[in-house]
């Protein structure tokens, strides 16, 4: 089993890359996000996934994302290409998300559908530490606003947390909200 890999970046594609190390090139698939940020040097933990047919490799850049990898994989008719699916959604809205029972969220993610989300969700809540707020990244007059528009706060927290870090302003919140709901 290989675990970790340690070497140059040869080549770079949309989920995959090949990691040169001692004169032999690895394919490692990977999310997007990750391959974006390589280096022309990459230290990666790894999964293996021996099938009768195959011999994949996917690549992580912390030993906790390989740990909640191994977790999603770990959900009955989850396999690995679907994980790497649902983590392309970012680790952090993930958890958020299975603690808050966003569904929704969850199956925005391609390859898994509402009953895949759902099976998620079930087998992770209890899993993972709890995140039940968002971060204090949103003032309290967006709270206020959306409130008199009859939303509860538990349900404007849950679609906030998927909000990028560029709606800042409290118009540019409220907006993401009602594009979101």
């Amino acid at each position: 089993m290989i675990a970790y890999l340690k070497g140059d970046i040869l080549h770079k594609d949309e989920n995959t890359c090949i990691v040169l190390v001692n004169d032999i090139g690895y394919s490692v698939r990977m999310t997007k996000l990750s391959i974006a940020t390589l280096s022309k040097q990459a230290e990666l933990y790894i999964y293996s996934n021996i099938k009768e047919d195959a011999f994949e490799l996917y690549g992580f850049e912390s030993q906790d994302d390989k740990v909640f990898f191994e977790k999603l994989i770990s959900v009955n008719k989850v396999g690995p290409k679907t994980a790497l699916n649902i983590l392309e959604l970012g680790t952090k809205k993930i958890k958020l998300a299975i603690s808050s029972d966003d569904v929704n969220f969850l199956k925005s993610a391609s390859g898994l559908g509402k009953k895949g989300a759902e099976r998620v969700i079930l087998e992770l809540k209890g899993k993972l530490p709890v995140i039940d707020e968002i971060p204090n990244t949103v003032p309290e007059d967006v709270f206020d606003a959306l409130a008199s528009l009859g939303y509860k706060r538990k349900h404007i927290e849950t679609v906030l947390a998927h909000k990028s870090e560029h709606e800042d302003s409290v118009e540019s919140i409220v907006k993401f909200f009602l594009q979101n709901v």
